[in-house]
């Protein structure tokens, strides 16, 4: 039996996993005809990238209540039933962005105890380049609300490190932030790309279908600090049942819960905002970074004129109580401001659990 590839895709809240991974399964279906899945992984029940992966047309499978490496048998059992039921060539699996030791607690784990099954391919970590230099700066002021430990140290981790969001900053700063990664990490490989021109993506699918392996030996690190970070954060997914009367502009729906979020936390605060409003005809899939907004995708109309669902999940520095009536705030703001009915199916806010991982090798 041919074995599946398993690419794992880390990287920090907001650094465009999912955009990456649902562009890198159109390219490889497109131009090498290969079949891809996607795993996704969260905190809470409804996850926005689970419903943008398959709006993207990708069977997919999604682990919640805790990152792959506290769920790691489960994480296997989805893979071994995409393996069974679509036979993809190849497995994406996006773990949580608050996710650490990734190499130790999954990478390691599945080429050392399913070597028959999957060819793990290098471990590759994303990184944003508008927060980057931010996140590796050894001069900025540091307080109680500071959240960098976790990014830097996935960096470390990585095998292959992707630049995202090259076009949204100069050449200047992504020379700068190769240094830095560089001096990390002597003599790692880094490619850079973006999602509007899917620039190098070709490089990254050239990795993920060669016959190379993960290799890399995991290094245990002090998970006090990373506990610590992670308990600043306050994490929110909403669901509600939409019903539109007449057309209702989904790009300036999500664009309104956007700027509610960001109307009532600082950019320091917003770690990643995310929402997908979705019909039968139409999708749209919008997230928030610190002050950054972006559209992720438009699938058919902007118009949504049908019945559909709208998933809201936040990461934000916040107590959750506060979050939750901020979320709920901007939620009735915005259905009186548009006039849709909206029904309210599934709610959690809460702050999330210290990480136990099921199995964990390292040197």
């Amino acid at each position: 039996m041919a074995k599946t590839r398993l690419m794992v895709l880390g990287g920090y809240l907001g650094a465009g996993k999912t955009t990456l991974a649902v562009n890198l399964a159109k390219t490889m279906k497109a131009d090498d005809g290969k079949n891809t899945a996607i795993i996704t992984n969260d905190q809470g029940d409804v996850l926005v990238d689970t419903e943008y992966a398959r709006d993207s047309g990708f069977n997919t499978r999604e682990i919640m209540g805790g990152c792959f490496c506290t769920n790691f048998d489960n994480f296997v059992a989805n893979a071994r039933d995409l393996v069974s039921t679509g036979k993809p060539d190849v497995i994406i699996a996006e773990p949580i962005g608050s996710s650490t030791n990734i190499m130790g607690s999954v990478v390691a784990p599945m080429r050392s105890m399913y070597p028959d099954e999957f060819s793990v391919a290098p471990f590759f970590v994303t990184v944003d380049c508008v927060r980057a230099l931010d996140i590796l700066s050894e001069k900025k002021d540091r307080d109680v609300d500071t959240v960098d430990i976790i990014p830097a140290h996935q960096i470390r981790d990585a095998e292959v490190v992707v630049l995202t969001k090259t076009d949204l900053v100069s050449g200047d700063t992504v020379a700068e932030i190769r240094g830095r990664i560089d001096a990390m990490i002597p003599g790692i490989r880094i490619i850079e790309t973006s999602s509007t021109d899917l620039r190098n993506i070709s490089d990254i699918i050239a990795i993920v279908l060669s016959d190379e392996v993960s290799a890399k030996a995991p290094i245990a690190e002090d998970n006090r600090g990373f506990a610590f970070e992670k308990a600043k954060l306050g994490w929110y997914s909403g669901t509600y049942d939409v019903v539109p009367e007449g057309d209702l502009d989904m790009y300036g729906l999500a664009t309104d819960l956007m700027k509610g979020v960001a109307a009532e936390y600082g950019p320091r605060s917003i770690v990643h905002v995310k929402v997908v409003i979705e019909s039968p005809e139409a999708a749209c899939k919008m997230s928030l970074v610190q002050e950054n907004m972006q559209v992720d995708g438009i699938f058919g109309s902007r118009y949504m004129r049908s019945p559909g669902r709208l998933v809201l999940n936040a990461r934000v520095i916040s107590p959750p109580k506060r979050l939750e009536g901020v979320m709920r705030g901007i939620m009735d703001a915005a259905v009186e401001r548009y006039g849709f009915r909206a029904g309210r199916t599934g709610e959690k806010c809460f702050m999330p659990k210290p990480e136990s991982p099921s199995h964990f090798l390292f040197e």
